[in-house]
């Protein structure tokens, strides 16, 4: 009896396995085909105006500029430097598909290098403020980590760097501030840097 039991539910998993299976495979070829719709939408895009969008101006006049003792902070410097003139956008909220859809599929490597420019810049510049700060210059710092807010950076090390400084100088607003910009700004994991940011204003 117990063997004929056993060989139901085993009757009865296969079965259910099997519809999963099914299942499953319907839902993969379903997003493919859907994904393939799409592409094929976007890559016949027209062109669309991008002159308007959203570019990020470095503001030069207000970095460290001078030469500094140490060639690696030159070298930052004079990334960032090399890229002042360059068009600049953060467009990592967007797929490719997405940007080929909005703006033409024409556009798409133009709008990948200007990514590639913004992803450079807030990299550098964290590295850069990071820099100066070990090296004994917080106010070289937080002019060069303000910038990469003001570029509204993703990188959390920048927020956690720029309130550990703010705390040192028992400038509470500034976090207070500091808070506020994550708040109101598309940042990944953004409910953990707050909680990270208000820990060090509270530590």
């Amino acid at each position: 009896m117990n063997l004929i039991i056993s060989l139901g539910l085993l009757f009865v998993f296969v079965i259910w396995l099997q519809y999963q299976l099914r299942k499953n495979d319907s839902s993969s070829k379903k997003a493919k085909y859907n994904y393939w719709k799409r592409e094929s939408q976007a890559n016949t895009t027209r062109k669309s105006d991008i002159s308007m969008l959203d570019y990020i101006h470095l503001p030069i006049d207000r970095l460290p500029l001078e030469d500094n003792a140490d060639p690696t902070v030159n070298s930052y410097r004079d990334t960032i430097l090399s890229h002042s003139n360059k068009k600049i956008l953060n467009l990592s909220s967007f797929s490719n598909t997405e940007l080929k859809l909005k703006y033409g599929a024409s556009n798409i490597n133009l709008l990948s290098e200007y990514d590639n420019n913004y992803l450079i810049i807030i990299s550098i510049l964290h590295k850069w403020g990071e820099r100066l700060y070990t090296n004994g210059y917080p106010e070289d710092a937080l002019a060069v980590l303000e910038t990469a807010i003001e570029c509204k950076t993703d990188v959390h090390k920048t927020y956690c760097l720029l309130a550990k400084i703010y705390l040192q100088q028992d400038r509470p607003d500034k976090i207070d501030n500091l808070l506020d910009i994550i708040s109101s700004i598309p940042i990944r994991d953004k409910e953990n840097l707050l909680r990270q940011i208000q820990t060090i204003k509270d530590s």
